[in-house]
């Protein structure tokens, strides 16, 4: 048996056709069809972006004093990366948040959400639940770490105060 090498381009091409969209139709409470393409395996590159767009959120969110909600966002992260559904895009970024909130709203209360959800491979399902809660235990070990940080500073500053 002769050795191959793979080349770059094989690889790429593996990695189309393992990630590659499919056509569905699901079937909304009134009888509605509604056709799209979707990525049945989701692949590790689309989950980071989706993390990372969820903190994106979540921070505007928190600096904004909006109220950040976490279940819909990440519904509606699975939407926009891994089905081919067009969205609106604003340049406001709360008037996005709420059209997106919108939007991921519509669509299950079409019944459309689960439909599509159980297309979804099942371990990369459960990816994304781990990378979540990797990035919500890091989260939260930063803002105590932030929040130490202001307190230790707030003692510095009390006690430099005392001592003039």
């Amino acid at each position: 048996m002769s050795y191959k090498r793979t080349n770059m381009n094989d690889i790429i091409n593996i990695a189309n056709e393992e990630f590659a969209m499919r056509e569905i139709v699901c079937i909304t409470n009134n009888g509605k069809e509604v056709k799209l393409r979707i990525q049945p395996k989701l692949n590790d590159t689309k989950v980071l972006e989706l993390v990372a767009n969820l903190v994106e959120r979540s921070d505007y969110c928190v600096k904004n004093n909006l109220q950040f909600e976490e279940l819909y966002n990440v519904y509606f992260l699975l939407i926009k990366y891994f089905t081919d559904i067009k969205f609106n895009t604003y340049k406001s970024v709360k008037k996005q948040l709420e059209y997106d909130l919108t939007a991921i709203k519509a669509i299950m209360d079409l019944g459309i959400f689960h439909q599509i959800m159980n297309y979804f491979d099942k371990d990369t399902m459960d990816r994304i639940q781990e990378t979540l809660n990797k990035q919500n235990k890091a989260m939260k070990i930063i803002a105590n770490n932030q929040l130490k940080q202001i307190i230790d500073d707030e003692i510095q500053a009390k006690e430099e105060l005392e001592n003039e």
